[in-house]
């Protein structure tokens, strides 16, 4: 069966399936999605039906809306210890971060249906517990009408992409700010995982591919996983699902970002997505992340049949090879959290080397013209006529950024928000019971550029010259110590580690630390500058070198008289200096 005519055949079956009544995707013939009171009660409905289920919640949202959690466990084991003894493996399937983006909650709620009121797979949940999110973003759901996915073939009505507080979820995982994300994080550390999956639909051009997968990747797969797990989700796992997939009429590709936007044989582009995203995320905790992505322009129906159909699948083979995948997962907790882990630099930032291979691409025919109206590129694309293309594939990366990974981070203690997201992330970590004298490593920083606007409602820190220094530094009492050593060591070393794209100083985390605070007027500088001059030759050279190779520098009087000040015994010596220390002595970090 192509997927063409899956969708029609499985709604067939779903309405005269009797119990649970039908849901309003299956009552509308695939054209509409629930919103979200509706959408639980659909969920209470097949806990009615089975007591394989249980509706919940994990929290709340700004606007009051609880989270709802569902929890399917054949042995009723409703609980995190509980499921863990029984040795299965937990699942968890998200939907609706972006509340536009519905095709997830639809797909799970029929495989639920199929698992626990059909009971058409009953081996899965002899091995799986499985967590539903159906809806994440519930206030951004919320704001449903039919005007909120204009790239987007149906459903009628749906969410809107990110929180009422205008933040995408989807880039918080790391940095916390959202209420809903700390919540969910609580609920991640408790359940911890072992396969994660999160369901989209996408944008972009027109192709053949009803589903694309993404997930970290990187060569040989070191760079984002412990190599046994990285090898067996590249060797065993993907091509596992990419066949049953492909078994049932759904062919897949890597998700798909072309070189130029719109145009398919400008190529494709492979590359790391990083923690703030949700695969990314999962990679960092050790565990195996994907991203499913439906076609936005492929009837609503055919996109949820292939979400439902990629959950199923995955849950089979996860099942069939649960004891390969519990161990992996232990094996990579306990790599990252040994020294061997730390004997290496972590690499934080890649870039594409520019080579490529040509692969196949099923696309469609289309045109690009110059608009008449802009000026700009207008593509057009025909699906009635599929065409295979060779297309290069960009996916080989250069580490442009790594970091030495320490034996234990110090962070003083009024840095309150950078701790609460230590805090958020479940990473274990002390306070010092008394002021300490340390010899640690740390950054001094100069030349920030800030990116010009808004980032998820911060100013982000796009580029800045980092020197790094050891000295002795004085850390108070309630200094927070966190040691590396922790199955969360990449998760740490993303969020304090300046070189991470995703560090807490890139989201303006510690922007202050930029900021002067104290100057001093002309009529004190000019003299104590010459002062300065007469008293160190070595002082003179460099003053002479910044103006000859600055020459903004050497046209600003100010500018050169603030260069003296920050030299003098009056400066600030704590201007750009970085408040995290590194310790790398294993013996030093053992005794705080």
């Amino acid at each position: 069966m192509r997927f063409g005519t899956l969708a029609p055949a499985l709604l067939s079956a779903a309405l005269c399936a009797g119990s649970p009544p039908p849901t309003r995707f299956e009552r509308s013939g695939g054209l509409e999605t629930p919103r979200l009171e509706e959408t639980v009660a659909e969920c209470r409905a097949l806990a009615k039906a089975s007591p394989w289920i249980r509706v919940g919640t994990f929290g709340r949202s700004p606007q009051g809306r609880a989270l709802p959690l569902v929890i399917v466990d054949r042995d009723r084991a409703f609980d995190p210890a509980r499921a863990r003894a029984k040795g299965k493996l937990v699942v968890m399937i998200q939907a609706c971060i972006h509340a536009g983006e519905s095709d997830g909650k639809d797909a799970g709620l029929r495989l639920l249906k199929e698992l626990c009121v059909d009971r058409a797979h009953p081996e899965l949940l002899d091995r799986l517990v499985v967590l539903f999110l159906p809806v994440f973003n519930v206030d951004g759901h919320e704001r449903f009408g039919p005007h909120n996915r204009i790239n987007q073939n149906g459903p009628r009505e749906m969410g809107w992409r990110s929180s009422a507080a205008g933040l995408n979820l989807n880039r918080d995982y790391l940095k916390a700010d959202t209420p809903e994300m700390r919540a969910w994080l609580k609920l991640h550390q408790a359940w911890l995982p072992d396969v994660f999956l999160d369901c989209h639909a996408t944008d972009g051009a027109d192709y053949q591919y009803p589903l694309t997968i993404a997930r970290e990747a990187g060569p040989g797969d070191t760079w984002f996983l412990e190599a046994g797990l990285g090898s067996w989700i590249r060797d065993s796992f993907l091509p596992g699902l990419r066949s049953r997939l492909e078994a049932d009429g759904l062919p897949t590709t890597e998700y798909i970002v072309f070189r130029t936007w719109h145009d398919p044989r400008s190529g494709l582009v492979i590359g790391p997505s990083g923690p703030r995203y949700s695969q990314g995320y999962q990679s960092a905790q050790n565990r195996l992340g994907l991203l499913l992505e439906t076609h936005m322009l492929k009837p609503y129906p055919v996109r949820v049949e292939a979400t439902r159909a990629a959950l199923l699948r995955t849950c089979e083979i996860v099942a069939r090879e649960r004891d390969t995948v519990a161990r992996l997962n232990r094996q990579a907790d306990a790599f990252t959290a040994s020294p061997a882990f730390r004997t290496a630099p972590m690499p934080l930032g890649f870039r594409d080397d520019g080579t490529s291979e040509s692969i196949p691409f099923k696309g469609v025919a289309y045109q690009r013209t110059t608009s008449d109206l802009t000026g700009g590129d207008w593509f057009t694309y025909d699906p009635s006529r599929p065409q295979t293309f060779q297309i290069p594939r960009f996916g080989h990366l250069k580490v442009t950024a790594s970091a030495r990974v320490p034996e234990a981070y110090l962070v003083p203690p009024e840095w309150t928000e950078v701790i609460a997201r230590i805090e958020a992330q479940g990473i274990p970590h002390h306070r010092l019971a008394k002021p300490a004298t340390l010899p640690v490593s740390g950054w001094r920083f100069r030349d920030p550029v800030f990116r010009r606007t808004p980032t998820e409602g911060r100013q982000r820190v796009e580029t800045v010259v980092q020197e790094e220094f050891t000295a002795t530094r004085d850390f108070p009492a309630g200094t927070v110590v966190i040691p590396t050593s922790t199955r969360l060591a990449r998760i740490l070393v993303h969020l304090l580690e300046p070189a991470s794209e995703d560090s807490l100083l890139r989201w303006g985390f510690f922007n202050t630390i930029f900021e002067q605070k104290e100057y001093g007027e002309s009529y004190v500088l000019e003299p104590l500058a010459r002062q300065m001059l007469a008293a160190d030759p070595a002082l003179k050279a460099a003053y002479e070198k910044r103006k000859a190779d600055d020459k903004t520098f050497a046209a600003d009087p100010d500018a050169q008289l603030n260069w003296f000040y920050q030299r003098s015994p009056w400066g600030d010596p704590t201007l750009g200096v970085y408040p995290v220390g590194r310790i790398f002595d294993a013996e030093v970090a053992a005794r705080l």
